[in-house]
């Protein structure tokens, strides 16, 4: 078979593989969410965004899960702050029906995020929202939450029907 058609072959399997995954619920979701490494919790010391993970730029909301969407800026205390806490969240909240996305408001990664920083973001960061299952804004906070708070909220979201 030519180069060509092995090619054209390839690309298929993916983009089957991807309508299979969003058709059986599994859509895929920012994971293996970790600090990165050198931030700060004393300065606003730029060094990036400070959540690392896998797949930070699906900002596609899932109608089989809660949608937790966290605001924030690079080299910005207040992020990095909640950003450790979000992390411990996340994984509390392993193996429950969530989905995390994360937001650089000064730098988007796709229309997507637009699009979400445009209908949810408040213009303070750092900024959570919880969307339910079906999109509705079920609880939003700016600035520093701590974790029982941010448990408790994602659980009360959890419950909804």
């Amino acid at each position: 078979m030519p180069a060509r058609g092995k090619t054209r072959n390839i690309s298929t399997a993916i983009a089957l593989g991807l309508v299979f995954a969003v058709l059986s619920g599994q859509a895929l979701a920012a994971d293996d969410l970790k600090l990165k490494k050198g931030i700060s919790f004393n300065d606003d010391t730029d060094t990036g965004f400070p959540i690392e993970g896998t797949r930070m730029d699906d900002m596609q909301l899932d109608p089989n899960k809660v949608t937790f969407i966290f605001f924030g800026a690079s080299g910005d205390l207040n992020t990095n702050r909640q950003a450790k806490r979000l992390v411990e969240l996340y994984k509390q909240a392993s193996g429950k029906a969530v989905k995390f996305i994360l937001i650089d408001v000064d730098h988007p990664v796709n229309a997507q995020a637009n699009t979400l920083i445009k209908n949810h973001y408040k213009g303070y960061i750092p900024f959570e929202v919880i969307l339910d299952k079906n999109s509705k804004v079920v609880w939003s906070q700016i600035g520093e939450v701590e974790n029982g708070i941010l448990n408790q909220q994602l659980e009360r979201a959890l419950a909804l029907k």
